[in-house]
């Protein structure tokens, strides 16, 4: 909805007034919307768009042409193809009618876990978590031999760990999604597909061999939130402050804190951390995202260029039960930070605080799309003063570089009270990640971690 046409005029008209009034008033999780933001966007449309999301759970989401635009032509295309592009899956820009992006992989799904380099950086290439919970840590390497945290004599040499891990990652799963795509596309032609997609019936060639106009293949970076707030605990509390020696971080990580409650009450507690507008962390999160970009985008596949995105739908919580004790005081099996946000309850500073923070993180050069999720409490978003104080958040937000913006108005209390009765609040709507459920039909996981996002006010 909105945004501008191919022309660069606004595209705002009766139907999409429609379009929001009609979600706000039938509660429906799907069909998902997402609203375009640009600099000619009519203050009618900003307040009958929160006015929405303050019922729909997210919807609709918020979207910046002035950064996703850019973004598209970076991937290759015209300047009137990205003022035409559209959302697909969940927070992924891509041409309209003229792309095959494949933003989450061709039988395989393609999203790419940040925590665990880190903990392979640190631990000389190992996973030291179990294969199934119960069993003893494997010990077959599975990374490169950077070496342990405990013989890495600066800072720098953690940096260099995690980026060799990084790239090494990045184009070995490069290589894995492009062997599904060869099989995929010799078992699953899209003929319905292709005769509707431009490009292909000038080529003859079906969507799956590269007929469209425009391809890419997406990888999402999971968990930049715990990765970033890692970097800065590890800087703080090793280097800089002397809180504690390499060795006792690394133990208190491979013994997932236990025996070590002091240091991990400090970290989580008095360590500085991502989310919170603190110039010495947050250095950390342009570092993260430059170079996870550069490593995908610099990958090819069988029909284009890869392209960079940073949202998890819900794997924040699967590969979390699956990766170690993180140095920003997170449990092993807890769940991952989500999208470009902050590790849960650890933005402590309020909402401009995270998006000084995450707006470090050079958003346009991540083509596949960013996620950033915010919860508010609903008094802050009460009457008219409540809907400008919204859309100036948004909008300074997006004047400082950030793609995307989702927001839950609701308490934490409603979440806890619609999981003890979940018949009074059927129609409770969140936004989860890149989709919007009903609250009741979600995973208890996934509830649980919805309820530890932090609640903000304005």
């Amino acid at each position: 909805l909105g945004g501008v046409k191919p022309d660069g005029t606004d595209a705002t008209n009766a139907v999409t007034y429609m379009m929001l009034q009609s979600s706000g008033r039938l509660l429906l999780h799907d069909p998902p919307q997402a609203l375009r933001i640009h600099k000619g966007t009519p203050p009618e449309l900003w307040e009958a768009a929160i006015e929405t999301t303050k019922l729909a759970g997210g919807v609709p989401t918020f979207e910046n042409d002035d950064v996703i635009i850019p973004a598209l032509m970076s991937r290759g295309h015209t300047l009137e193809s990205a003022r035409n592009y559209c959302l697909i899956g969940c927070v992924e820009p891509a041409g309209t009618g003229n792309e095959w992006p494949a933003c989450g992989g061709i039988g395989v799904d393609t999203y790419f876990n940040l925590a665990n380099i880190l903990i392979l950086a640190i631990n000389d290439g190992y996973n030291p978590m179990p294969g199934r919970y119960g069993e003893p840590p494997r010990r077959e390497r599975c990374g490169l031999p950077t070496g342990y945290l405990y013989e890495m004599e600066t800072f720098d040499d953690v940096l260099h760990a995690f980026q060799a891990q990084m790239e090494f990652f990045v184009k070995w799963f490069a290589g894995c999604i492009n062997a599904f795509e060869y099989v995929a596309r010799e078992i699953l032609p899209q003929p319905v597909v292709s005769a509707t997609m431009d490009g292909c019936m000038e080529k003859g060639m079906d969507v799956m061999y590269g007929g469209a106009e425009y391809n890419s293949t997406g990888i999402a970076g999971i968990a930049i939130g715990n990765v970033v707030s890692s970097l800065g605990v590890i800087k703080h509390c090793i280097f800089d402050k002397k809180i504690c020696t390499a060795r006792e971080l690394y133990d208190a990580l491979m013994n997932n804190w236990q025996g070590y409650e002091d240091l991990h009450r400090y970290i989580r507690y008095e360590a500085p951390h991502y989310g919170n507008g603190i110039k010495e962390v947050d250095r950390y999160a342009k570092w993260v995202g430059d170079i996870f970009a550069a490593a995908v985008n610099s990958c090819t596949g069988p029909r284009g260029r890869f392209s960079a995105g940073l949202y998890p739908v819900t794997t924040n919580v699967i590969f979390g039960k699956m990766t170690a004790a993180t140095p920003d005081g997170r449990y092993a099996g807890e769940p991952l930070a989500d999208g470009i946000s902050p590790v849960q309850q650890m933005d402590r500073n309020g909402p401009t605080a995270i998006l000084v923070s995450v707006s470090n993180i050079d958003q346009k050069q991540y083509p596949n799309g960013t996620l950033l999720n915010m919860k508010f409490h609903p008094t802050s978003m009460r009457g008219e003063e409540g809907v400008t104080k919204l859309k100036n958040l948004i909008q300074a937000y997006f004047d400082m570089g950030g793609m995307e913006m989702q927001i839950n108005v609701v308490s934490a209390e409603t979440l806890r009270d619609a999981q003890k009765n979940p018949d009074n609040y059927k129609n409770l709507i969140v936004r989860v990640a890149g989709f919007s459920a009903y609250f009741v039909e979600l995973h208890i996981d996934s509830q649980n971690d919805l309820i530890r996002r932090t609640e903000l006010a304005m």
